[in-house]
């Protein structure tokens, strides 16, 4: 089968050595962030203590944080340089509507795709690594992640970390960046040696495919580099042991997947949509939305089919599955797992993630649609439904 960026599978088509890896590869890069990071961390959570205002996260969560930041500033921040401030505050407030959702939507994408594609520098490689680390271009930097629409939780995140910096002594504030861009690189080299076998064909994607998507509101999406695929398959790990406790203890669990799992397209797949959300009419056998359906049956989950990641946001009314009492099991496209999991901690829902096997959407890579897949026994393993 041909993959379009990543593919989690072996050639025998399994995931299960992915998963293995994954794990072993999360204890490594989670002992580098403790040993980098300790001390600014301790720090930083002292500071929060006071001025957070908001829920208190780990260590690992911290430092990680400060992963995530050194990554995109190794990525973006040359571009980030050349955004001119009224066309980030645009940008800004498009992607904030579009958030919002409604009928207006179309034609924000329309006009996002033009001004994303003229503005924000989306052509590979050209402007890496060209600001100077100081707290004006860590300003710049956001500011172009806000307007991108695609970091929305990771922004809110990065700006307490902006906050807590202007608090220090300039070369600290510097110091502190310098060590998230130090272990960005560290991460960077790693990641490729111990997860590039299953992100091979991203520059491949990048060079000969992605041009396609300029003058689209989803060109700085499809534009991620492979080491935010491995960030995100990382970033999944972690959050998936920080929130494991929480999620354990909730009464009720529900597991939410892309509509991309149907094995029909949409104009064929003969399920219904109304109110309360979708409605399989097991249609077809071979389905994994019919599979997964009867599994929740069986083991006493619900399974819900979500059109777009965007159909979670704190700007709608949610559905009734998405409380405090409910665990969520999020299964997404790598790209959306750290902002998918922070949407839903910020929310206050207890979660866990399971990865695609494979990319394969209308929306975002294929024109035709490729019907996408999940390692179900990780899916158990995740649910606790495994002996």
């Amino acid at each position: 089968m041909y993959f379009i960026t990543y593919s989690l599978k072996d050639n025998k088509g399994q995931s299960d050595e992915f998963y293995q890896i994954l794990e072993a590869f999360t204890d490594e890069v989670v002992l580098e962030i403790r040993t980098m990071t300790l001390s600014i961390t301790e720090e930083y959570i002292s500071y929060m203590k006071i001025n957070g205002g908001s829920r208190l996260c780990s260590l690992e969560e911290h430092g990680f944080e400060l992963l995530v930041l050194g990554t995109l500033w190794e990525i973006y921040s040359g571009d980030a340089g050349n955004l001119g401030e009224v066309p980030a505050q645009l940008l800004s407030g498009l992607a904030k509507l579009r958030r919002q959702g409604g009928v207006l939507k179309p034609g924000l994408d329309f006009i996002r795709g033009i001004m994303s594609t003229i503005f924000m520098s989306p052509d590979l490689y050209d402007h890496m690594f060209k600001l100077d680390i100081s707290m004006d271009h860590l300003d710049k930097l956001l500011n172009w992640l806000d307007a991108s629409g695609e970091f929305n939780q990771e922004v809110i995140r990065l700006r307490r970390w902006e906050r807590y910096l202007h608090t220090l002594p300039e070369n600290g504030a510097k110091d502190i960046l310098a060590t998230a861009i130090t272990l960005a690189g560290w991460f960077r080299g790693r990641s490729e040696e111990v997860l590039g076998a299953f992100t091979e064909n991203v520059d491949r994607y990048l060079n000969e495919v992605r041009p396609e998507r300029y003058w689209r509101e989803d060109v700085i999406f499809c534009g991620r580099r492979r080491v935010e695929y491995h960030l995100n398959m990382v970033g999944a790990g972690i959050m998936n042991r920080i929130y494991r406790d929480e999620f354990v203890k909730t009464a009720e669990k529900a597991v939410l997947i892309p509509a991309c799992m149907r094995r029909l397209p949409a104009d064929e797949c003969r399920g219904r949509t109304d109110e309360s959300g979708f409605h399989c009419t097991a249609c077809t056998a071979e389905c994994s939305v019919l599979r997964l359906m009867r599994l929740g049956r069986e083991n006493g989950f619900a399974v819900h089919v979500l059109s777009h990641e965007s159909s979670i946001s704190k700007n709608r009314q949610q559905p009734e599955y998405l409380n405090r009492n409910t665990g969520v099991v999020g299964v997404a496209c790598v790209l959306n797992l750290i902002s998918g999991g922070w949407l839903l901690d910020s929310m206050g829902i207890s979660s866990q993630c399971v990865l695609l096997d494979y990319c394969g959407c209308k929306n975002h890579w294929s024109r035709e649609g490729i019907p996408t897949e999940i390692n179900v026994e990780q899916l158990k393993k995740v649910l606790g439904l495994q002996s």
